[in-house]
Order: structure tokens, then C-alpha cells, then sequence
């Protein structure tokens, strides 16, 4: 099952979201016999990179985000100069 594609946002998959589109729409009974199995699979298939290739960048960013976070903890944790002297 995809998402709505009315709301699909992302221009790489354009295409074949039309070609499907196109599919159900030159015949009634198109999407219940099977004939557009194949334009199915390729929205499907396209659909399933952007979502990896959009994992990947929210994983960078979290390996990042992490860092940061780490090394606000690591300052937090560490005594403040004066007690250093005590």
C-alpha cells in the first residue's frame, strides 16, 4: 500500500505516479483485473528510494545531532573553574 498520491511532494517519482494515474483511468475495471500491476510496481519501487534515500539523510542528521548533544552533556557534566582550585 503507498501513501495518497495526491499529497506526494517529491518531483522524482512524477512520472510513473502519472503513468498509474493514467492506467486506472483509461478503463474502469483496469486496477481490479490487473492491468496496471506493472505501473503499480513501478510507483511502488520508486516510492521505496526516495524513502531510503530520505532514511539516510535523517540518519546523518541524527549522527550529528547526537555529537552535539554528547558534547553539551560532556560541558554540563564537567565541574565550573573555581571548584577546580579548591
Amino acid at each position: 500500500m503507498h501513501p495518497p498520491l495526491e499529497a506526494h511532494k517529491e518531483e522524482g517519482c512524477d512520472d510513473v505516479i502519472q503513468a498509474l494515474k493514467d492506467c486506472h483511468n483509461a478503463g474502469t475495471f483496469n486496477k481490479f483485473i490487473g492491468s496496471c500491476n506493472s505501473a503499480k510496481t513501478a510507483v511502488d519501487k520508486c516510492l521505496k528510494e526516495e524513502f531510503l534515500a530520505m532514511r539516510q539523510l535523517n540518519k546523518g542528521a541524527a549522527v550529528e545531532k547526537r555529537k552535539k548533544m554528547e558534547q553539551i552533556w560532556k560541558e554540563i557534566d564537567e565541574p565550573p573553574a573555581f571548584a577546580k582550585d579548591l
